[in-house]
């Protein structure tokens, strides 16, 4: 999504803090669980969820229309791409033909199937787009992970003949549509969990692994949230079976090879996460939301913003909204202070 997306100048830019962040929660209109959001830009935003469930706003998040997809009601939207105003893919998880993708073009007045899920043993979890071109990543099959290319924008997809290799009991986290993201507007990186909290990225020779040391458990823990800042990719997660126990880290390029650097944990188990153009990234869970300072400093630490819980981040032109369970919808601001090696930044609340 558009959320995995940064210039690499911005990761080189210099770290400034968070003057003030505001989280406000809005009227969504709905009380299902919404596990995906979708910022287009400071107006407009998509949202999905259960119930075949898709909203949209247009004016900030002061109104959302239920534009659902018709004769859906057994489906549970986790993914949504918003390209602008009128036009979106919404990706629905489960087995066999559970997982779907639907796309509209006219601000959700109609509905079009353009992929539906023909092998039972077969996952969708998350997408990712740059453009029209995009990624979708499955669950193992026969061993793999299953990796799906769009080029037009979500209206065909392609599944590649070799995905990356997936070690027994390992799969991803369809929590919030962010287990997949673009790096550097070169490689797609995808991170699970169960047996291993490993992240993988793609390059003209192939497909690499490493080992983020992050806790992994069978079958709840792991990584289940990515988000890109150019050159160095967030990484969050925590165990959904006891909501207590986060984790966090920064998976970093560099010309001698790429490596992880171990970040605080946040305050509990972390499902979304999500970064402004000036470095501060925040991450959502179901015990509260948080923002780290300063990214993508070692010594960054979490800060609390909110208490209430959340499931998926995005954000778009400097406003992020957040989704989660019982139709919540926020709409975050922030607004970025003075460089943390000034005085200033002592005194900032």
């Amino acid at each position: 999504m558009r959320r995995a997306l940064a210039a690499t100048a911005l990761a080189l830019a210099a770290p400034v803090a968070f003057a003030q962040a505001t989280v406000t929660p809005q009227d969504s209109g709905v009380q299902v669980r919404l596990r995906g959001i979708s910022a287009v830009d400071a107006n407009t935003a998509w949202a999905s969820g259960r119930e075949g469930t898709v909203l949209r706003t247009l004016d900030g998040g002061a109104h959302w229309t239920n534009v659902s997809v018709p004769d859906a009601k057994s489906l549970d939207f986790r993914d949504i791409e918003g390209f602008d105003a009128d036009t979106a893919v919404v990706l629905s998880i489960g087995p066999g033909e559970a997982s779907r993708v639907y796309r509209t073009e006219d601000g959700g007045k109609t509905w079009a199937l353009t992929l539906k899920n023909d092998d039972e043993r077969a996952f969708f979890d998350c997408m990712v787009f740059e453009g029209d071109k995009g990624w979708m990543l499955g669950d193992p099959v026969d061993g793999r992970y299953q990796i799906r290319e769009t080029q037009d924008g979500g209206r065909t997809w392609a599944l590649q003949a070799n995905g990356p290799e997936a070690l027994k009991d390992e799969a991803a986290f369809a929590a919030s549509g962010t287990c997949i993201a673009r790096a550097d507007h070169q490689q797609v990186f995808i991170a699970g969990g169960g047996a291993a909290s490993r992240v993988q990225w793609s390059t003209p020779e192939g497909w690499h692994a490493l080992d983020t040391k992050m806790p992994n458990r069978i079958p709840a823990a792991g990584i289940f949230s990515m988000a890109s800042l150019g050159g160095v990719v967030l990484l969050v997660g925590g165990d959904f079976e006891h909501e207590a126990v986060g984790s966090a880290a920064w998976v970093k390029l560099a010309a001698h090879g790429t490596y992880v650097e171990p970040l605080p944990p946040p305050r509990g188990y972390r499902s979304g996460a999500a970064c402004f153009a000036f470095q501060r990234c925040i991450a959502v869970g179901p015990t509260g939301v948080d923002a780290l300072e300063p990214a993508p400093n070692a010594r960054a630490k979490w800060r609390p913003l909110s208490d209430t819980g959340y499931d998926a981040i995005d954000i778009a032109d400097g406003v992020a909204w957040a989704s989660g369970d019982k139709g919540r919808i926020a709409r975050i601001t922030a607004s970025p202070g003075p460089s943390p090696s000034t005085p200033a930044q002592a005194a900032t609340p």
